[in-house]
């Protein structure tokens, strides 16, 4: 079993703004901690803040635990550092200067600051290892075995559906599959791992189905939350007059994984789990609205450019929730897919074919037109 149900989510916490929009291309950007809004000036300042691997009771060492409000219960430090890869990519993504392409590859398949067992953790390892899970699998049927890898190197490498195409389109290949695409799925790998591990009754907090859901939160959230899906839905919410009510969301539905983690109960388990792939699908279904808007737009005033590389951004976006909306109705999928696919030109009907497409799967995906909000661009 993969979720229980779609569970309709009220997302009516404040409108929190920020001043960047809906996954724009500002690099590095913010690298917060722990959510408050203070910035930290370096990676290895950002990473300090983090999980210490203490496994002290203290007061302490519960705040060297805390992401973002949640208090995870055995040691994701370094899990969560993963997230200031993102950042050192965006930092070369330099959208007025050369893009530092080999560089971008190194960090990629090397890694630089996420320790792990045996080296470094890395964003193509994870993107490229084999696994059989009921949510990596949906997204396997979809968009085939390798699909994360494909579209970051095809991007990085100008091959495949990024070969001859501008610096600023390949920047969003590369920005949005790494921060969106490999994080949001790493953090449903987690999810899967943790739901096996409560039906296997295996609830120590160190090792056991805990563990995972910390790491969930670690990848979504980060180190750097501004680097990771967690910066994209306070963007995503900025732009559609939601606020930070998807991350609150996310943030409770967590905070229920753990505690049925730590109880090992299973139907707690799966009922948060449906609430937290719902809250993390809002953002990327506002990001492709956004920039199927932005592409008719573009092209209305003659910028052929803007419209090619706002297409790029929203493809990128939806790949996020594609093989979810498929499930829902294979036919929307097909419909979005077909206007921001790179394969085909940007068309002026964007705007109108994608939005009166997905708004057909709000229920499906557990979402209103409330929780969904109106483009304020």
């Amino acid at each position: 079993m993969r979720r229980t149900s779609r569970t309709i989510l009220a997302l009516t916490l404040p409108l929190v703004l920020t001043a960047s929009a809906c996954g724009d291309d500002d690099g590095a950007g913010v690298r917060t901690i722990d959510g408050s809004g203070s910035a930290s000036g370096s990676a290895s300042a950002s990473g300090s803040d983090s999980a210490s691997g203490s496994a002290s009771g203290s007061a302490s060492g519960q705040a060297s635990r805390d992401l973002g409000g949640f208090v995870a219960v055995s040691d994701v430090a370094q899990h969560a550092r993963v997230a200031l890869d993102v950042c050192d990519i965006n930092d070369l993504l330099d959208p007025d200067g050369e893009i530092g392409y080999d560089a971008i590859a190194t960090i990629y398949a090397e890694g630089a600051n996420s320790d792990s067992g045996d080296g470094k953790r890395t964003l193509k390892g994870f993107a490229t290892g084999e696994r059989e899970e009921p949510l990596w699998d949906t997204y396997v049927q979809r968009l085939g075995a390798t699909w994360l890898d494909d579209f970051v190197t095809a991007a990085i490498e100008a091959t495949g559906a990024f070969e001859g195409e501008l610096d600023a389109v390949r920047r969003q290949g590369i920005q949005k599959g790494v921060q969106n695409q490999i994080l949001v799925a790493w953090a449903f790998h987690e999810l899967d791992a943790a739901q096996a591990r409560v039906a296997a009754g295996e609830t120590d907090p160190a090792g056991g189905a805990p563990h995972n859901v910390d790491e969930i939160w670690a990848f979504y959230h980060g180190a750097a939350p501004g680097c990771a899906a967690y910066g994209t839905g306070e963007k995503c919410g900025a732009d559609f007059g939601t606020g930070n009510a998807a991350n609150e969301a996310t943030l409770a539905a967590v905070q229920d994984l753990q505690q049925a983690a730590l109880d090992g109960d299973l139907e707690a388990y799966d009922a948060a789990y449906d609430r937290f792939v719902t809250a993390v699908t809002l953002p990327y279904v506002q990001a492709t609205i956004k920039y199927a808007t932005n592409v008719s737009a573009d092209l209305a005033a003659g910028d052929d450019e803007a419209a090619r590389i706002h297409q790029a951004e929203g493809w990128a976006f939806f790949r996020v929730i594609e093989p979810l909306v498929a499930e829902v109705d294979a036919s929307v999928a097909d419909a979005i897919a077909g206007m921001l696919d790179l394969a085909n030109d940007p068309d002026p009907d964007s705007e109108s074919i994608v939005t009166g497409a997905i708004e057909q799967v709000y229920e499906g995906l557990g979402l209103t037109a409330g929780d969904v909000g109106e483009f304020q661009g």
